[in-house]
Order: C-alpha cells, then sequence, then structure tokens
C-alpha cells in the first residue's frame, strides 16, 4: 500500500539507479549494446584519453550478407572483447602516387568503428564528432594515422571514426540483387553502413561519455561527399545534428537505378550515358562470367572471392559511371539537389569548403597539351558551352594548359560542389560557414610548390602536426583545429579566440580564406563557377566521348 513517503523513495531509488548505470564511471571496459570492450589509453603517461578500437557496429557482411544492407551487430553475450587493435580495413585495390594505400590487413569482415574519449563519466555529455574517410568509395580506412583523433579528445570531443564497404562491394547494383530485397532495390550499400554506424552511436555514445543529441558528422573528398548523402537521404533522420564538408559534395546528376536514359558523369567531368545501376551491374556480372538468365547468379557472385571481384573489374574493363551510387527511390528517393530544392532534406548547421590547389596532385596523369591542342580538348568535351569555358580557363591556359584542365576539374569537381552546397543549406535556413583552405603543406620532395593540395588540411583538422612544420603551420593548425571543434560544441565556429568567420549568405558569398594571413573573401571564382552552373543545369541533354583521365579522391 502507498503511503506519503513512498513516491519519494521511488524517486531516490530511480535517481540512485540512474546514478549507478546512467551516469557511472567511464574506464578501460564499457558496456554497449553489443556487449563490454576493452579499450586502452591513449598514453600510458598521462591516461587522460581512452581509446576503442575496432569495435564491431554490424555483422560482418560475408557469404549471405554480401550486397545486402548491414545487418546490427549481434550480443557478444557475458565475453569480454578486445578493442585495442583497428578493424581489418575493406576490400579494395592498392594504389600508387601521391596517394599510396596504406599496408593494413583487408577482409571483408571491415564494419568497425573507433572511438577516442577524454570522458571519466557518462553524463558528461560531451559533443560527438563522427569522421568519414576519403577515398573515392574504392580507398580508404579509419585506421590510416592521419585520422588519430587523440587532439580531438583532448579538446573535449568525443571522437568517432567508422569504415564502410567500398568499390563493387559497397555500391553493386543487379537486378537479381534488388528482387531479393524487401524494398526491390540494391546498391548503395557503403552508405547504408554509414547509417548504421549513426544508429550505433545513438544507441551507445552515451557509455562513452558522448550527447547523443549533439552529433557532428564529417568527412573529407568521398567521406565530404558521404555527409552529404547523409543530409540528404531520408533513412539518416535523427541520427546527427551539424556537418562538416571538405572537398566534396554530391550535386551533380546521379544514374538511376532502373532508367538508362539519365545522364550521369564520367571522370573527365563530362556527362554521358552509362546506363542505370541494374545496366550496370549485369555489365558487372558479365566481366565475371555471370549471364543475367544463368541458374542462382547471386550464389555464384557471392561465391568470388572479392580480391578477384576487384582485379577483374575496373573501369579499363567496365564502363561505369565516375560514382557508382544511384538514385533509387529508396535511400535516395530523387536526385540529391531536387531533394533540396524541393526541401525535403533536414536543416542542420553546415561547415562546408575546398581547398586551393586540389586538382595538383589529383590529375597528375594529364596530357601536357599546347593550347591549340587545349582548345580543340574543351571544345569536344563542353558541347555548346565551349567558348565559356575557353574564355574562363585561357589565361591558365596560356601558362600551363595542364594546370588550366586541374583548374577546371577542380572547380566542378569541389569547389561549385561546396558553393552549391552552401547556397542550397541557407535557402533552407539553416546556418552555413564556407571556408577555402589556401595553405600549402610542405611535402618532401616538392617543398610546398603543390599548394593546397586535396586532402592537405586534415592534419590541420586534426591537429597533428607533421615532419618540417613551421612557425606558420602551427598557427593555421590551431586555427583549424580550433574552429572545427567550435562548430561541434555550438553549431557555430566563431570565439573571441579566432578571427570572424561571417555566416554565409548567397547574395555575399563570404568564404573564410584559411592561411598564414586568415581573411575573409567574396565571389570566390564567380564568374568561373556560374559557368559551371550553367554546364550542370545543361548536362542532361550534352552528350560528349568519355576518354577520360580517372582522378583518385
Amino acid at each position: 500500500m502507498f503511503t506519503r513517503q513512498n513516491p519519494v523513495r521511488i524517486f531516490l531509488l530511480l535517481a540512485c539507479l540512474g546514478w549507478l548505470y546512467g551516469c557511472g564511471e567511464i574506464g578501460e571496459v564499457v558496456n554497449t549494446s553489443n556487449g563490454e570492450f576493452k579499450g586502452a589509453w591513449a598514453d600510458e603517461s598521462t591516461k587522460d584519453i581512452l581509446v576503442f578500437k575496432g569495435i564491431p557496429y554490424a555483422e560482418a557482411p560475408i557469404g549471405g550478407n554480401r550486397w545486402r544492407a548491414p545487418q546490427p551487430a549481434k550480443d557478444s553475450g557475458d565475453d569480454l572483447r578486445n578493442a585495442t587493435k583497428f578493424g581489418a580495413a575493406c576490400p579494395q585495390p592498392e594504389v600508387s602516387g601521391f596517394y599510396p594505400s596504406i599496408r593494413v590487413q583487408q577482409s571483408e569482415d571491415c564494419l568497425y568503428l573507433n572511438i577516442w574519449t577524454p570522458a571519466r563519466n557518462t553524463d558528461e555529455a560531451l559533443p560527438v564528432m563522427v569522421w568519414i574517410h576519403g577515398g573515392g568509395f574504392v580507398w580508404g580506412t579509419a585506421a590510416t594515422p592521419q585520422y588519430d583523433g587523440t587532439e580531438f579528445a583532448r579538446s573535449g570531443i568525443v571522437l568517432v571514426s567508422i569504415n564502410y564497404r567500398l568499390g563493387l562491394m559497397g555500391f553493386l547494383a543487379h537486378p537479381a540483387l534488388s528482387r531479393e530485397s524487401a524494398q526491390r532495390v540494391s546498391g548503395n550499400y557503403g552508405i547504408l553502413d554509414q547509417i548504421e554506424a549513426l544508429k550505433w552511436v545513438q544507441e551507445n555514445i552515451v557509455e562513452f561519455g558522448g550527447d547523443p543529441g549533439r552529433v557532428t558528422i564529417f568527412g573529407e573528398s568521398a567521406g565530404s561527399a558521404s555527409v552529404c548523402y547523409l543530409v540528404t537521404t531520408p533513412l539518416a533522420k535523427g541520427l546527427f545534428h551539424r556537418a562538416i564538408g571538405q572537398s566534396g559534395g554530391c550535386f551533380s546528376q546521379h544514374a538511376s537505378l532502373t532508367d538508362d536514359n539519365v545522364r550521369t558523369f564520367g571522370a573527365d567531368g563530362t556527362p554521358s550515358l552509362f546506363g542505370s545501376g541494374h545496366t550496370t551491374g549485369i555489365r558487372i556480372a558479365r566481366a565475371l562470367g555471370v549471364r543475367p538468365d544463368d541458374a542462382n547468379p547471386l550464389d555464384r557472385l557471392r561465391a568470388m572471392p572479392a580480391r578477384e571481384i576487384i582485379r577483374r573489374v575496373n573501369p579499363s574493363t567496365v564502363r561505369m559511371p565516375r560514382r557508382m551510387i544511384f538514385v533509387d527511390g529508396h535511400v535516395f528517393p530523387e536526385q540529391m539537389r531536387t531533394l533540396h530544392e524541393q526541401g525535403r532534406t533536414r536543416d542542420v548547421d553546415l561547415l562546408v569548403g575546398f581547398n586551393g590547389n586540389e586538382g595538383s596532385t589529383l590529375w597528375t596523369n594529364l596530357e601536357e597539351l599546347d593550347l591549340y591542342a587545349w582548345r580543340r580538348q574543351i571544345r569536344a568535351k563542353r558541347g555548346g558551352m565551349a567558348e565559356d569555358f575557353i574564355f574562363e580557363y585561357e589565361d591558365d591556359a596560356i601558362e600551363s594548359p595542364m594546370r588550366a584542365q586541374q583548374s577546371l576539374l577542380s572547380d566542378q569537381f569541389f569547389v561549385w560542389e561546396a558553393r552549391t552546397w552552401a547556397r542550397l543549406a541557407e535557402a533552407s535556413g539553416g546556418r552555413v560557414f564556407m571556408y577555402l583552405f589556401d595553405h600549402p603543406p610542405y611535402v618532401e620532395g616538392y617543398g610546398r610548390t603543390l599548394g593546397a593540395y586535396h586532402a592537405a588540411e586534415i592534419p590541420y583538422v586534426f591537429g597533428l602536426p607533421q615532419k618540417d612544420w613551421e612557425d606558420d603551420d602551427f598557427e593555421v593548425m590551431r586555427l583549424t583545429h580550433a574552429y572545427w571543434v567550435k562548430f561541434a560544441q555550438t553549431g557555430d565556429p566563431n570565439s573571441d579566440e579566432l578571427p570572424v568567420w561571417p555566416e554565409f549568405y548567397a547574395r555575399e558569398d563570404a568564404t573564410l580564406r584559411i592561411d598564414r594571413e586568415t581573411a575573409v573573401v567574396h565571389h570566390h571564382n564567380q564568374t568561373r563557377l556560374d559557368v559551371h552552373e550553367r554546364f550542370m543545369k545543361l548536362s542532361a541533354e550534352v552528350a560528349t566521348p568519355d576518354s577520360s583521365p580517372t582522378p583518385r579522391f
């Protein structure tokens, strides 16, 4: 029988239980929805940051789970699992050149995440940042040393980094795969992996001292494009609250899953008909010796080693669009830009930008044409707008036609994407801050001649000094890292200790130029980007050849 004291006693009991289980001390062992994991100190001498590596957020996408949506990780029961080593990288081809492959173990069992936390109690509710690595949706791993989250954690952030399926293992679409799906779609599995990782974060990050109501997703290159896709897809609703895009977007035309008449873009930046996701998938299966009318085609495809699939299928053997992400009616109901223009995406605070010399390390295999050959190439690839492009880039071409080509592709793939994203986000009512990272790092063998190349900002963002840095590098690192941290904390990168970063409005087009002398610039490359804007709107009607260099990003 209840008395007047009973509710009070019940309240105190609940408060006590909340303190024990919801506000407990964080140690090297943390209990999650899929088991207990033992981490380690980032530095045994200071014991200030706990690191948990290789926590599974989904079941291994192997066997029958290959080319299926990720399944939540199962509870490991009473077994304490070691979380002191990174999980395997997802299967990928090796690359050479300026961005060499990271030599780590590869496996289809690769859906793992890593956490750095400074928290000592679960009630600290620290801001959370989730890092999505780049690599053109073909390469990369969260185990890359430049993605170490220790300094973010020392700045009061719970930093999470994730793996996701890559290449054909993460994005193959095929009619047989669509038929077995409950949604009657296929492909886009790498994006679904990212969504599953964010669900795990929502469910578990409080156990690491993080605030599930204050999650910022950020990434570079394909990681930045991933952020753009996550902002766009309805399946990620409520899983994050702020977004940072570093050199990558998602607003060019994408191929359809089923319609062969949708033009998308090749690696040279020009649009063409590559066929639908289903048509491309059939083409890929044929290259692997599997025909559409074969008995059990999926059994045959799933029985093939991932390494064999990667070896036999590439842009030189199978004609594919630049990006194997398809408008499928489920993950992406419409074109990305259409969804934004129709107000069907979520308002999130956005920090977005690009680097000053994106092309200097990406398109290094371009031929140094003479000026006349350069003009002929532009006219062959840019259709009725060729003269506009020639007018905008000819000054660069007079100095170096190869550099002019790099600038044109950089503006299309990165600068135009950033401006478009900022404008669409501002029109939807969100807070937007745009940057131009223009500080040239020192690179052994090149000095600082590469400029602010693609991915140059990453060590400055993560607060990780590099060899041969000078005072200016450390100051740029201090500013950049602090801006990112402040944005994750409040949705606004400004503070009293930093140069003012004005909010972006299309009419002013204000961009913070981050360099040794950080300053605000307005209408960066406006006339060039306006040409790209018109070209993109006309792209569905433009047909051009597809012989093209392949950038790595």
